[in-house]
């Protein structure tokens, strides 16, 4: 992990030792194990791994978005602005949602409702958190095209989400997603499936809209490419905790991620790690020392 801003203030997302469970029949199966990290104002956060890493269920727990049952929260805390997330109620959540922590999710197609205009959809979280009125939330979500810089906003803001491209549709979520302002934005693989220009575009517009606002982002996502530039904190998970890397070029590994089921006790990394002792059976837990450069952390017995 690497930090880069000068961490002032309290942060707006404090994370300490959350663990989420998944029940299969009456069986336990951790997805997330004490994951810890925080966000302060101005600040991109990447939670950064493998697919099944537990990024996503970590990023959806912090607003209670994920189906709880069979998913839930058996341990950790979640702070918002220093508000405890786990006390707050169902309504209150709901009131978070959209206006305090503004989400951009992988799939726009999907997360976009086919059946209304685009302004509408924009103008929804305006008129239930501002208390706006329809003709006045109109306005604003023309004006928030605009702001993510797609042309023509006027014309736009009548489409149906099938009328636009892939990085427009995009732009249409982090529209709504900034539309009330919120401290939080969490961005679940917001470049999916765009092309390499596109995908800057959106993440130059997302860093520069959280820091504009003066808030933070958490940024998820497999691509270490996205991480290296846009980044100011990292934390890589891997088989639902959080690992650190060395300071040093990090070499790939064979073999897969285990699978929440396979319940390894020790290290995650052991079944495939060439460098395997048998204190490798005990899990490292995650630390630095003379070894480590950059405020770089690591969870590991041996390395390098």
């Amino acid at each position: 992990m690497h930090g880069t801003l000068e961490m002032s203030g309290p942060p707006i997302l404090d994370v300490r030792g959350l663990c989420v469970g998944i029940w299969s029949g009456k069986t336990e199966l951790s997805a997330v194990a004490d994951v810890s990290f925080r966000a302060y104002s101005g600040q991109v956060v990447a939670l950064v791994g493998e697919s099944g890493a537990g990024k996503s269920i970590t990023a959806m727990s912090l607003t209670h978005l994920l189906p709880m049952p069979p998913i839930k929260i058996t341990a950790g805390e979640i702070r918002l602005s220093g508000r405890d997330m786990q006390t707050q109620s169902p309504k209150q959540i709901r009131d978070i949602r959209g206006n305090e922590v503004g989400i951009v999710f992988q799939e726009p197609m999907t997360a976009l409702n086919p059946s209304l205009r685009i302004w509408r959809q924009i103008a929804e979280p305006l008129v239930r958190h501002r208390r706006m009125s329809w003709s006045a939330a109109k306005a604003q979500a023309i004006y928030l095209l605009k702001k993510v810089r797609i042309p023509d906003a006027e014309t736009k803001a009548e489409a149906y989400p099938h009328q636009l491209s892939g990085g427009m549709r995009q732009r249409v979520m982090v529209a709504i997603a900034i539309s009330c302002e919120p401290r939080l934005i969490i961005a679940d693989e917001p470049t999916t499936a765009l092309d390499v220009t596109v995908q800057a575009q959106i993440l130059t517009l997302l860093t520069d809209l959280t820091r504009g606002l003066g808030g933070a982002l958490l940024l998820i996502t497999h691509d270490l490419g996205v991480v290296a530039r846009y980044a100011d904190w990292v934390n890589v998970m891997y088989a639902g905790r959080i690992v650190g890397p060395i300071a040093h070029r990090l070499e790939s590994i064979a073999g897969q991620p285990p699978a929440p089921s396979d319940g390894t006790g020790g290290c995650a990394f052991a079944p495939r790690c060439p460098r395997r002792t048998e204190r490798c059976d005990e899990r490292p837990p995650l630390s630095g020392d003379e070894r480590t450069r950059n405020g770089h952390l690591f969870a590991c017995w041996n390395p390098l």
